[in-house]
């Protein structure tokens, strides 16, 4: 008996070094991501930047980055400052303003852009030089964008009028380059894509309105900011005028008469982003360094708009969960 506890307490002795260093890698591991500085830097003080960075942190804090490690700054306040402190770890720009003022910077700070259209990012960046022929001076950059993947689009379609065979859609100065990629997904979904391209001296009555009249459903694509106002009440009342329902890229699109919309909120990029950061000081994960689309989503419906088309429009949480079963089918493909 004697000799079988001399043996456990010498394994256990044994075993001492090895719990030793996995302690001691653990302390290492949470002192790089409690110790860690980021600043947070707002195009403006509008709400929906705000809230960003408020979702950021909270989502930050629960997988172990205090509230404390962060800082916020306007591009106001960030251009009044002469020198940035050299602590910082990470800077995340909320909004194209601050992309641009953040690339324009001359730092070698690490930078993540969110809450930015790929457009406005493609542009930005293809205007600095982020890499340079020196590689000890290249700056890590990367993007979470605000639009969507366009398949999100046509899932969203399917799901609320599957036996629609026509979609149609306007595409402006940027988003024409989508052209062949939705072009492409509608025919994979066994649909026919009507379209017409519009620019700001283009008449839009007379472009969208035999868009319109030949689809069974409109999805709008976002493009430069002044079009998707000047246009998006066009597509809606012609839409209305003609019983096609029209799916919308924002909350603001739905209560304005699209029958449903999928969009990233404030909160799902600060969410997605405060993951990414923690992924990143944590352990190691360098996807933060590949710009990608938004993971998270979210979708708002008009039933009223429904009842007028129709449609028999299941509730939001129906509809999420039946988007994300579709949506993880076709990514297994």
């Amino acid at each position: 008996m004697d000799g079988v506890i001399f043996q456990l307490k010498w394994q256990l002795l044994r075993k001492k070094p090895i719990l030793r260093i996995i302690i001691l890698l653990c302390l290492l591991f949470t002192s790089q991501l409690t110790n860690a500085k980021t600043l947070l830097l707002l195009s403006s003080n509008v709400v929906y930047y705000q809230e960003t960075a408020q979702s950021l942190q909270i989502r930050a804090s629960t997988l172990g980055i205090p509230n404390n490690n962060f800082q916020t700054l306007t591009v106001e306040q960030f251009k009044q400052r002469k020198t940035l402190p050299d602590q910082y770890d990470l800077i995340v720009a909320i909004g194209s303003a601050a992309a641009t003022t953040a690339l324009e910077d001359e730092n070698k700070i690490p930078l993540l852009n969110i809450f930015i259209p790929k457009n406005a990012y493609d542009a930005i960046s293809s205007s600095n030089a982020i890499a340079t022929q020196d590689p000890a001076a290249i700056r890590k950059v990367s993007a979470i964008y605000l639009d969507q993947p366009l398949k999100r689009l046509l899932t969203l379609a399917s799901l609320l009028k599957p036996e629609a065979k026509k979609i149609g859609t306007i595409f402006g100065p940027i988003s024409q380059s989508a052209q062949p990629e939705i072009e492409k997904l509608a025919k994979t979904g066994g649909m026919e894509l009507k379209y017409d391209f519009l620019t700001k001296e283009d008449n839009p009555v007379s472009t969208l309105k035999p868009v319109v009249t030949e689809s069974e459903l409109f999805i709008a694509i976002p493009d430069h900011a002044i079009l998707n106002k000047a246009i998006a009440r066009w597509i809606l009342y012609l839409s209305f005028q003609h019983k096609i329902p029209v799916i919308g890229f924002s909350n603001a699109y739905t209560n304005a008469g699209a029958i449903a919309s999928v969009y990233s909120s404030p909160e799902d990029i600060g969410k997605q982003a405060a993951e990414a950061i923690v992924g990143w000081l944590k352990n190691g994960d360098g996807a933060i360094w590949s710009p990608i689309y938004p993971r998270y989503f979210t979708l708002s419906t008009n039933p009223a708009v429904a009842r007028s088309l129709g449609i028999s429009l299941p509730s939001d949480k129906e509809l999420y969960v039946k988007f994300k079963q579709k949506e993880a089918m076709a990514n297994d493909k």
